[in-house]
């Protein structure tokens, strides 16, 4: 095995000094021929001012004749030359790589005209088609949010922490800057087949260098343009606070004070005081984070029956009336949580489901206990038992990408009319309480389920 892997070793290597020196060859050609033409070029301008000249003076020989002539030849020779080298090239070496032109190619600038969820996988695109490559792939999962993309879909998937390792479906893993963490580009084998040379893994480093700075440069402006939206939001919602919203929350206070001066049947009265006192508390709470969507999160942490929570939510809740709801709870243990917080994530989870299933269908709603595994900093693993929520609905469904790339964040929503702030208030939310909060959906049209797992707390 080992005599045959030298045997291959050296004839890879020697193909590659035989093609070196055929373009050298080559080259050499276009040089000399650029030379040739250069010098033809002097010729008929000399010929051309000399009787000029002639004409205008009666002069047979003039030395600005031959200044304009040699001006003519020398600034026209660079440009010949980097031409007839190009076109060589596209046509005996296309494997060769021009690194300025693929550059251009990239488009930098219009990249960042894109989607941010369209970026990476436009960008793997044209890194495809300039550097001649089947496939590509963008890991990026060791830094803060990062993923798997790659170009096409149907490219092969590499295990995370598998970078240092080679890989049979990949010819190059090229280590990209990265100053939060560490990310890499691979690219698959060349459309040609042919072998790569030391000249083009250059020229591919550079382009990759480039293309994480275009990637980059893509990002930041997606970024300047949310926070730009953030604050447009953030003034929109002080005006609506301040005026319609503060007025109505007025005047349900003021309701609720006549409603307990015991005019009316107490029972009744008592029910209307409480529903309208947690109408207004979640008006206020709600207006107080819309308004700063990344307000720091403070939740009163306390033993929480989460089973009651969602029972006395999904009976204090006015449903469609074709709409059905099914529950299934399994939980008995206490969670960690903060049971104003915790009710509005359920709650926005179960606006999410009447709107994406037009008000009619079922929503399942079951809790259990699951065990987790977490690996700890000296590479142990330990199980942690924890609550899971999880709210299931027949609805609109949402693809992967848009699950992977976009749900949980700011502005992010499927919905016409939607805002995209309520699952990044909920994730938040969750989090801040040292849980987790997913999605899972089979597709567009196949419904969806949102994943809600929480610590349990510790007596």
């Amino acid at each position: 095995m080992t005599i045959w892997r030298s045997l291959i070793t050296d004839q890879v290597l020697n193909y590659l000094r035989l093609m070196f020196n055929v373009r050298r060859l080559v080259h050499s050609f276009a040089y000399l021929s650029a030379t040739l033409i250069a010098i033809a070029v002097f010729v008929l301008v000399l010929m051309l001012a000399e009787s000029a000249v002639y004409a205008l003076s009666g002069q047979p020989v003039s030395v600005w004749a031959m200044v304009i002539a040699a001006i003519s030849a020398a600034f026209g020779y660079a440009p010949l030359v980097q031409s007839m080298l190009r076109a060589l090239d596209r046509l005996f070496f296309r494997h060769q790589l021009d690194t300025l032109a693929a550059i251009r190619q990239l488009g930098a600038g219009d990249l960042a005209q894109l989607p941010i969820e369209d970026v990476e996988t436009a960008l793997l695109e044209r890194i495809c088609k300039v550097s001649y490559r089947r496939f590509a792939a963008l890991d990026e999962r060791k830094l803060g949010d990062g993923n798997w993309y790659a170009y096409p879909a149907s490219a092969p998937f590499i295990e995370a922490g598998h970078a240092d390792h080679p890989s049979d479906d990949y010819a190059l893993c090229l280590k990209l800057p990265a100053a939060n963490g560490e990310a890499w580009l691979w690219l698959g084998p060349r459309q040609d087949g042919r072998v790569m040379d030391a000249e083009e893994r250059d020229s591919l480093e550079s382009l990759a260098k480039f293309s994480a700075m275009s990637l980059e440069h893509a990002r930041l402006t997606y970024l300047q343009s949310e926070a730009a939206r953030l604050d447009s939001l953030s003034r929109v919602t002080k005006q609506l606070h301040s005026h319609d919203l503060k007025n109505r929350l007025h005047d349900l206070s003021f309701l609720a004070h006549h409603l307990g001066s015991g005019k009316l049947d107490e029972d009744d009265v008592q029910r209307m005081l409480v529903a309208i006192r947690k109408v207004t508390g979640r008006m206020q709470t709600l207006m107080q984070r819309v308004s700063d969507p990344n307000a720091p999160m403070d939740p009163v942490i306390a033993p929480l029956d989460v089973v009651a929570l969602l029972q006395a939510s999904v009976r204090d809740r006015l449903w469609p009336e074709s709409l059905k709801l099914e529950q299934k709870h399994r939980l008995v243990k206490a969670v960690a949580g903060d049971s104003d917080m915790l009710q509005g994530v359920f709650e926005n989870l179960y606006d999410n489901a009447v709107q994406a299933m037009q008000r009619q269908g079922v929503i399942h709603i079951e809790t259990s206990l699951v065990d987790l595994r977490k690996s700890q900093s000296d590479g142990d693993e330990t199980i942690e038992t924890m609550a899971e929520i999880r709210v299931r609905d027949q609805g609109c469904g949402m693809s992967k990408v848009f699950i992977r790339q976009r749900l949980f964040h700011l502005f992010a929503t499927s919905k016409s009319n939607g805002l995209g702030v309520g699952l990044y208030l909920s994730r938040r939310i969750v989090e801040a309480h040292g849980g987790t909060i997913t999605a899972e959906s089979e597709g567009e049209g196949k419904g969806s389920t949102f994943i809600v797992r929480l610590p349990l707390w510790q007596s």
